[in-house]
């Protein structure tokens, strides 16, 4: 039980990490010429208080391995700014690809501010290790993206 907490609480604090991390890419990535650090630091803020997906809790825990078909329940927190909404897919990934032969969740439309969601993930044949779970977080016509962050799992599929 312990361990399972543990896991849980490390999946927290690299989930902030990584949102940390991605916003500080997005920031760059929409810098314009002649600006300053000083800005930078000020989007850094903007961007992680408009759109986030925090307290990520996994079933079952991460290491394991799981039978083909076995689901890995997903659920978290999120916050977002978006008047129309947003979507929220949580992907697995093996390196920096989609893991081949996975199906998972749609995504309902989340409404503007916060709230929880919960989504899943299964591989159905393939012998893969899925090492991260991809988030990401778009409007609800998915021509937008607000979010993209990894965290490190480790589920043995067979």
């Amino acid at each position: 039980m312990l361990k399972g907490k543990m896991y849980r609480t490390r999946i927290v604090f690299l989930t902030l990490l990584l949102l940390f991390q991605a916003s500080v890419v997005v920031s760059q990535e929409q810098l314009l010429p002649g600006e300053t650090n000083a800005t930078t630091d000020t989007a850094i803020m903007a961007v992680s208080k408009q759109h986030l997906v925090t307290n990520i809790a996994l079933t079952p825990d991460t290491p394991n391995i799981l039978a083909f078909g076995q689901n890995v329940n997903i659920t978290f927190d999120y916050t977002t700014t978006e008047a129309g909404g947003v979507l929220i897919f949580a992907r697995p990934m093996t390196g920096s690809d989609l893991t081949p032969n996975y199906a998972a969740h749609p995504s309902p439309i989340y409404p503007v501010g916060t709230g929880t969601g919960s989504g899943y993930f299964t591989i159905v044949s393939g012998n893969v290790t899925v090492d991260k779970i991809r988030f990401r977080m778009l409007n609800a016509n998915q021509s937008k993206q607000f979010l993209d962050i990894t965290i490190p799992v480790h589920y043995k599929f067979r």
